[in-house]
C-alpha cells in the first residue's frame, strides 16, 4: 500500500532538517511515541537500528527502525518493521521561495499475515496519522522559530 503525504513548513530547509534529524525532538512532534532506544549503530546515521514504542489508543506498538540512506539536508530513508507490517519510508525536503520548506513522505507499507487482508481497512487511518505527525512537526518547528525571535 503506497502513500504520499506533503506539508509546507514556514522555515528554511536547514532549520527543518536540523529539527527533524534530532532524535531528542521525536517525542515533541510524535505525540504517541513513548520511547526511542538506539539498538545498534550511530543515532541518525545509515545503518542505525532503533526501537520505537508507540501507544496507539491503549495498544502498545513496537517498531524497529533501520535507517538506510541519508543525504543532508534533503533526504532520509528507512525501513520500519512491526509485528503487522514492514514499511519503506522516504522523507524528502525541498527548499521553496520565501525561506519555506516542502516536506514529502513517500511510504510503501507491506502488511504481514492476517493484516494483508485487514490492511485495506486501515489505509485512511495510516494516511491521517502520517499527516497528523507532519502537522505536529510543522507546529513544533514554527513555534520554536517564533519563540527564538522573541
Amino acid at each position: 500500500m503506497k502513500f504520499e503525504n506533503a506539508i509546507v513548513i514556514d522555515a528554511d530547509r536547514e532549520t527543518v532538517w536540523r529539527e527533524f534529524d534530532n532524535v531528542d525532538n521525536l517525542q515533541k512532534w510524535q505525540p504517541t511515541l513513548q520511547s526511542f532506544t538506539l539498538k545498534s549503530g550511530t543515532a541518525s546515521e545509515p545503518g542505525a537500528v532503533s526501537e520505537m514504542v508507540y501507544d496507539e489508543g491503549g495498544r502498545t506498538v513496537v517498531m524497529l527502525e533501520t535507517l538506510t540512506e541519508k543525504r543532508q539536508p534533503s533526504f532520509m530513508a528507512g525501513i520500519y518493521e512491526s509485528d503487522w507490517s514492514k514499511a519503506v519510508i522516504v522523507n524528502h525536503f525541498e527548499s521553496l521561495e520565501g525561506g519555506r520548506t516542502r516536506w514529502v513522505i513517500y511510504a510503501n507499507h507491506n502488511f504481514k499475515a492476517m493484516m494483508k487482508v485487514l490492511g485495506i481497512f486501515f489505509r485512511k487511518s495510516i494516511g491521517r496519522r502520517t499527516q497528523s505527525f507532519m502537522e505536529h512537526f510543522k507546529l513544533f518547528v514554527e513555534s520554536k522559530i517564533a519563540d527564538e525571535k522573541q
